[in-house]
């Protein structure tokens, strides 16, 4: 079996020619052959609908249409398995990108922020410091933490700097500094898509490229920037198979 074709209950299909708004798929049985045509009607972002069509010619012989009858209405129940078992694997996010991917609204929306600049990329020992200096910001004026630590980190494409901001969720408004200011979220219901990773660099980078995907199959855009919360603290952990991590992506 190839990608584009499989057996099922004595029928074979065989994908024929890919289409802008569904597919030509060849269902074969022993020597009959019948040409389908599967058709994807666009329901929104986040959902299709799909026709699936077969055409039979059938035969003036009425003994030969009784079999053909039966034959076709065996064909219909053979297409309808396969198109449950398609929306059963397609309807999970992790089958399709290789991730858990759903939506989520954020309720913490005061944030106490840093941002810095660094030539290299930023190791856990200059990151963790700056949280280190965030959360004796936020002891120091009473408030208090609401989650893990936020982070982004890209590569500037004019200087090929790194640009890293870090944010902590609190409870209550305080007053900035010059090494530290006010940021506030804007609470889009079900608007942040969120996913939950263990691994280092290669499986966040997988992850993030999984979401990007995701958003472009449903014409999403992103308003703000992405984050990733550090579920683990990287400072004590060095194993990075063991890192937890949630990667969020503000869409629209």
């Amino acid at each position: 079996m190839s990608d584009s074709s499989f057996n099922y209950k004595n029928y074979h299909y065989k994908l024929i020619t890919p289409l802008t708004d569904g597919a030509n798929i060849e269902l074969y049985k022993k020597e009959d052959r019948f040409t389908t045509r599967v058709l994807v009607v666009s329901l929104g972002r986040d959902s299709v609908s799909l026709e699936w069509s077969a055409g039979l010619i059938t035969s003036l012989n009425p003994f030969k249409r009784i079999a053909q009858y039966f034959e076709a209405n065996d064909i219909k129940n053979n297409m309808d398995d396969v198109l449950r078992s398609l929306g059963a694997f397609a309807g999970k996010t992790e089958n399709v990108y290789g991730f858990t991917i759903q939506r989520t609204t954020f309720t913490d929306t005061i944030l106490v922020a840093t941002r810095f600049s660094t030539e290299t990329y930023p190791g856990n020992e200059i990151i963790y410091n700056a949280i280190s200096r965030l959360k004796k910001k936020i002891r120091d004026t009473g408030a208090e933490e609401k989650d893990f630590p936020m982070l982004n980190i890209k590569k500037t494409d004019d200087s090929g700097r790194y640009e890293t901001m870090i944010a902590i969720c609190i409870n209550k408004e305080i007053k900035a500094a010059p090494d530290a200011f006010i940021s506030l979220m804007v609470p889009m219901k079900d608007r942040f898509l969120e996913t939950e990773v263990t691994g280092g660099p290669f499986t966040l980078k997988k992850a993030h490229k999984a979401i990007g995907n995701y958003m472009n199959d449903h014409l999403l855009t992103a308003p703000a920037i992405p984050f990733e919360i550090l579920v683990t603290d990287r400072s004590k952990e060095s194993d990075t198979a063991k890192w937890r991590t949630r990667i969020v992506y503000p869409s629209m």
